[in-house]
């Protein structure tokens, strides 16, 4: 699990959206392939401070952006594994340079009459 996502003395700053409810072609099975279910998507930036943000929205990561990014990306079409959902929006969240590193959760609450949700979380690092 990530520790220190805003940490002054690494200069990262943790920004966050977390249950983003998104409903998504998602699954193995034949019955998820004809309908799209609710997943639910958290994700958690540690960012890089590299310069002062002075107020103003270009010098930051904008958690709109990522939210769609993600969006776009579970738009686009069919995925087998929750795994690879929390992979690929890993990666999108990785593209920008100052985030140093991203956790990501992926739940589907539908999964499963007698459970709330099942899912992955995922780590992963900026190389």
């Amino acid at each position: 699990m990530i520790t220190n996502l805003a940490d002054q003395q690494q200069n990262l700053r943790h920004i966050f959206v977390h249950g983003l409810k998104l409903k998504a072609s998602i699954g193995v099975y034949d019955h998820e392939k004809t309908r799209q279910q609710m997943v639910i998507i958290s994700v958690d930036l540690a960012v890089a401070e590299t310069t002062p943000h002075h107020d103003d929205i270009e010098n930051v990561v904008c958690y709109k952006t990522i939210v769609n990014q993600i969006e776009a990306y579970i738009a686009a079409g069919h995925v087998q594994l929750v795994e690879t959902m929390a992979e690929q929006i890993a990666d999108i969240c990785l593209k920008n340079p100052q985030v140093k590193r991203v956790l990501v959760k992926i739940e589907k609450p539908e999964a499963f009459a007698h459970a709330t949700s099942v899912g992955v979380i995922i780590e992963r690092l900026q190389v």
